[in-house]
């Protein structure tokens, strides 16, 4: 498992167009049922999560927007002694039509040292990432995304098109 995240994002790239065609390949010709692949998913997840410390990677610290409501913005102010203002308008991007409220995390104002400086606060998009589990078909945009990012992702990914003959499939070659 590769865990330098210069090299996963590098890798990443060079996958881009392969990573989108296993997206259709997903959707459309895996004979295999959603909840296997789903069980799969996670499974390869949490194999390559036990063989990484992020605090030792932080990627996801360094290049993510972090969306936040209200409340996560009320609780991250009072940490800081700061008020809700007083913090939105230090830290907080607002809404767009390309995306919601949120911490442009390039990197986290609150990383220090590959540690999350408000880690018991943290936003609860922060709290569930890399968000292992779940339906993999209809996450394959978010998925794809993160690959980049995140090593455990990376991994899950490239591990998920081997597993389910994708690297068969694009070769002209179908698994028996």
């Amino acid at each position: 498992m590769e865990i330098d995240p210069e090299i996963v994002a590098r890798r990443a790239r060079e996958r881009a167009d392969e990573n989108w065609g296993f997206r259709t390949f997903l959707k459309a010709y895996s004979k295999l049922p959603e909840r296997r692949v789903d069980a799969l998913a996670e499974q390869f997840a949490r194999q390559a999560e036990a063989q990484i410390n992020c605090t030792t990677c932080a990627a996801c610290c360094r290049d993510n927007y972090i969306p936040v409501n209200n409340q996560e913005i009320a609780r991250l102010a009072k940490r800081l002694n700061l008020t809700p203002g007083e913090f939105a308008s230090r830290y907080v991007q607002p809404e767009t039509s390309e995306h919601d409220a949120g911490i442009d995390a390039r990197p986290c104002p609150f990383l220090e040292d590959n540690l999350c400086s408000v880690y018991e606060d943290r936003p609860e998009v922060c709290q569930g990432y890399p968000y292992i589990g779940g339906n993999i078909a209809s996450r394959t945009v978010g998925i794809i995304e993160r690959a980049g990012t995140c090593p455990i992702i990376f991994d899950m990914l490239e591990r998920l098109k081997d597993e389910l003959g994708y690297n068969y499939y694009r070769r002209g070659r179908r698994r028996r």
